[in-house]
């Protein structure tokens, strides 16, 4: 009896007390290799903001902010194979999200380590700008409304000497429910 009542009590420490959500994240993902182009800002760009369905658990919405820059790769088909087509990750961009005691998330793009991948002929503007977009639109899915608004603050950080007008992105927007 003193056997299996140790074996439960091992058991159960062993179990963790997660919720798994699945949530619609909106991602900047890039159509090279494809023959289509989008209008953003007045512009048509091979580039898009596209929403997929992915199982998140842990802090929110830390991790939402997190999903936004996750790879992702399209399916192949005969005549299109393309490892990845999520802009953060093509761009080297990393995103952080922390949230304050005081109840507003702060975000940050960092540049230190970005890159223009060959191929894809678009603006860094234009990838933080399709990138913060899609951060706002997953935060505004995931708020529930009866939640207060969520201030959200932008910071572009590792910032080069040439692109220094990069900084009028920082800012923010708040997530009404």
């Amino acid at each position: 009896m003193r056997t299996v009542l140790t074996l439960l009590l091992a058991s159960a420490s062993l179990a963790s007390a997660t919720t798994l959500e699945v949530l619609r994240v909106f991602q900047p993902l890039s159509l090279h290799g494809t023959d289509v182009d989008h209008e953003f800002k007045g512009e048509a760009i091979q580039a898009r903001i596209f929403a997929r369905p992915m199982v998140l658990s842990g802090a929110m919405p830390e991790n939402l902010v997190l999903a936004v820059a996750t790879p992702h790769q399209m399916p192949a088909t005969f005549n299109y194979d393309v490892n990845e087509c999520n802009l953060l990750t093509l761009f080297q961009i990393e995103l952080s999200g922390i949230m304050s005691n005081s109840g507003e998330l702060k975000v940050v793009f960092n540049l230190t380590k970005m890159h223009a991948p060959e191929g894809i002929e678009l603006p860094i503007r234009t990838v933080l700008g399709l990138s913060i977009q899609a951060l706002k639109e997953t935060l505004e899915d995931y708020h529930h409304p009866e939640n207060k608004p969520l201030k959200v603050k932008i910071l572009i950080e590792g910032i080069t000497q040439k692109d220094q007008s990069l900084r009028d992105l920082n800012g923010g927007f708040i997530v009404k429910g």
